[in-house]
């Protein structure tokens, strides 16, 4: 059996730490994160379908809430966990509106609920 030196240990759990944030994170601080990708997993609470687009409320586990607009059709309903990759921009046109913080979905795929809450 090989035995994995601390250190090793701690920077790959940084790395994947820095990988995905939440959606509370997002939410505190968007200019951070404007014109990057982002990653994050949460739960569909409201979803729009448009005739060439599909907007969602994701809710992460915490109850923060972010808008996903999504070019392509997803396959999910309201209720099913999401993980969600796009970039994050200050501001999109959804239909004849146009909304703040809003991330633009390269990938919406279906996933579990999180095995461990989170607690902190």
């Amino acid at each position: 059996m090989r035995v994995v030196p601390p250190l090793v240990l701690v920077a790959s759990t940084l790395a994947l730490a820095a990988c995905s944030k939440s959606i509370g994170d997002i939410n505190l601080r968007p200019d951070r994160y404007y014109q990057q990708t982002v990653r994050f997993v949460g739960q569909v609470a409201r979803m729009e379908k448009l005739t060439s687009e599909t907007l969602l409320e994701v809710v992460g586990q915490r109850g923060s809430r972010i808008l996903v607009k999504s070019e392509k059709p997803v396959d999910v309903q309201t209720g099913d966990w999401v993980s969600v990759k796009g970039l994050l921009v200050p501001e999109a046109r959804v239909g004849d509106a146009v909304l703040y913080d809003v991330v633009l979905a390269e990938e919406v795929s279906p996933r579990g609920p999180p095995r461990i809450p989170d607690f902190m």
